[in-house]
């Protein structure tokens, strides 16, 4: 699929073109530590992790509000806010993840299928509070009970996925689908049972978030935002003032774009 390029026409040194709007920056926040995940929550509240296993919570103006430092340090490989009153966060290194509530507090680590041989590559929450899990080794999603340490679901992607070139990067429930981003083939999207429906043409992704209906991700180059409702597959595209971002969110009108060490809040005009 073509990408469609916005020219950027320079208006204002904190402005930049958006289909015909204007991008005002109204905040940069400078942050200590380098970002290794982030995610938003329905407020609009960031999260931040960063490389000295710490976690963040800055408000929708970019005011830090709660911080969390674990007792045992290490990367955040997914931070997930989406559920509001808590945060997911997932290590791979110790195959566990932990609860944040909206203060920061966390619970003990648990262990992602305790007595399982299976190393898990990517791992979320569930709508229903079990886990959804990529078993890259054995090109498997799956789904587990946490209560009762079982497998609900069990689907493979050797249907789905060239099995000598596929990357699977990043994965979130959303209005009750499963979306997992492959750099080769675009985003897979699933039901809430594990069975593959379609794929999205957007590839290249290391990371997506949503707003209403739109998947939401960096292009390859990092100098557009690129967004595609994931009903009617209409796109749109953002074009950004720094190739230097890594994540991006969207809430209502307000962009915020991450960088190594720093927030950057744009209002769509």
């Amino acid at each position: 699929m073509k990408l469609r390029f916005t020219i950027l026409i320079p208006i204002l040194l904190s402005s930049f073109l958006l289909q015909g709007q204007s991008l005002t920056k109204l905040k940069s926040q400078k942050l200590e530590h380098s970002v290794v995940n982030a995610s938003i929550d329905r407020q609009g509240n960031i999260y931040i992790a960063s490389n000295n296993g710490d976690v963040d919570r800055f408000d929708r103006n970019g005011k830090l509000a709660y911080h969390f430092s674990p007792d045992k340090k290490g990367n955040a490989s997914l931070i997930e806010a989406w559920q509001g009153l808590r945060t997911f966060v997932f290590y791979r290194d110790f195959q566990q993840y932990l609860f944040l509530d909206r203060f920061l507090n966390n619970s003990v680590p648990f262990d992602i299928g305790n007595g399982l041989s299976t190393y898990f590559d990517l791992c979320t929450v569930a709508g229903d509070n079990n886990l959804w899990l990529i078993d890259q080794q054995e090109l498997t999603l799956k789904k587990l009970d946490i209560e009762i340490n079982e497998f609900l679901i069990e689907t493979p992607f050797n249907l789905n996925l060239d099995p000598d070139d596929f990357e699977l990067t990043f994965i979130r429930e959303y209005q009750n689908l499963l979306f997992i981003s492959d750099k080769s083939s675009g985003v897979l999207v699933f039901d809430n049972l594990g069975n593959y429906m379609e794929s999205l043409a957007v590839k290249g992704l290391n990371h997506f978030s949503f707003s209403d209906n739109e998947l939401i991700g960096l292009n390859k180059t990092g100098d557009t935002v690129r967004l595609i409702d994931i009903y009617t597959k209409k796109e749109r595209e953002i074009s950004l003032p720094d190739l230097s971002y890594q994540f991006v969110f969207m809430e209502n009108s307000r962009l915020y774009c991450i960088a190594a060490k720093r927030i950057d809040i744009f209002n769509l005009d």
